[in-house]
């Protein structure tokens, strides 16, 4: 009875080794597959399934041969600017800002020679020491600006016609204050005298006033040279700005050859030394005409008929 237990136990353990074989086997088969290549290497089995299952490695598109460069660029860190560096960019932006400094300074330049060109060349034609010993009178007959001063300083159209009202109008002022104060003597129907007293505060506001629309209309630089060139004659036409005691005198005559009418005028003017208080300077003028002067029209009306008859506008 016992050996056929024993031929049984015997029969279940060989069954027990040969399974545990088999999973062994089975378990070094399977570690082998999944290692790739090397599994195909030791299973001469698997080998043609192994060549089956292969892609080409052009087939399994490969990537660019520049792709590896783009990505270390791009992963690599820009480098630090060093001292130098820094220096270096801190000079070029100086030198851009130097030579739009220099192309601003460069435009101002053309433009300042420009205006010299059209307002200052040719305008002072003389020497210096000549320019000095010039002496014009500023106006004409009419009260308008001179052809001298206007060549002397290269007036253009626009300061002429700013000179021209400037003058009038200075003028007429005078005149009004003058109008103030006119005392009238007739000795006889055909002689009168008009005595004009001065009004020295007020005609030195209306000096104050000319002088100034000349200097804007001329600038500092002509302006300065109308006064060395013209200033004692802008004080003579306009009565040195009522600085003075003056005389008019007029008397209808016959002429002593033809018997035809003619009209003596005489005017003076006592005018104070500038350098000597004291003093005082006479100056007088008289002429015998036809037809009385334009420069006293605006005295007509302390006029007798037998003078305003000499102004053919009766």
């Amino acid at each position: 009875m016992l050996e056929p237990d024993i031929a049984r136990k015997c029969m279940a353990a060989l069954a027990g080794t040969l399974a545990l074989a088999g999973g062994a086997v089975f378990a070094s088969w399977w570690l082998a597959d999944a290692g790739g290549n090397g599994g195909a290497g030791t299973d001469p089995a698997a080998a043609p399934s192994a060549q089956v299952q292969a892609v080409p490695a052009a087939e399994a598109g490969a990537p660019e041969p520049t792709a590896w460069r783009s990505v270390l660029e791009t992963e690599v860190p820009p480098e630090r600017p060093t001292a130098a560096d820094r220096a270096r960019a801190e000079l070029q932006r100086r030198a851009l800002e130097l030579e739009r400094d220099n192309a601003r300074l460069r435009a101002r330049l053309d433009d300042m020679l420009n205006w010299i060109l059209d307002n200052v060349q040719g305008t002072f034609p003389l020497a210096e020491e000549q320019m000095a010993n010039l002496r014009l009178m500023p106006v004409d007959e009419t009260l308008g600006v001179s052809a001298d001063l206007a060549q002397v300083l290269r007036l253009n159209n626009a300061e002429v016609e700013r000179l021209d009202a400037a003058f009038e109008g200075t003028r007429q002022v005078l005149w009004d204050i003058e109008a103030e104060g006119v005392m009238v003597e007739t000795p006889s129907p055909e002689q009168v005298r008009l005595a004009i007293p001065p009004y020295p505060e007020e005609g030195e506001l209306v000096r104050e006033v000319l002088y100034d629309e000349l200097a804007q209309t001329l600038g500092a630089a002509r302006f300065d040279r109308f006064l060395q060139v013209a200033g004692d004659g802008l004080e003579e036409r306009f009565e040195y700005f009522g600085d003075v005691d003056r005389l008019l005198e007029f008397e209808a005559m016959p002429d002593d050859g033809s018997g035809l009418s003619q009209l003596f005028v005489r005017d003076e003017r006592v005018i104070p030394d500038p350098e000597d208080p004291l003093r005082q300077n006479i100056i007088a003028s008289e002429r015998i005409v036809s037809e009385l002067p334009e420069e006293y029209w605006p005295y007509r009306d302390w006029l007798p008929e037998t003078v305003t008859r000499f102004t053919g506008r009766n």
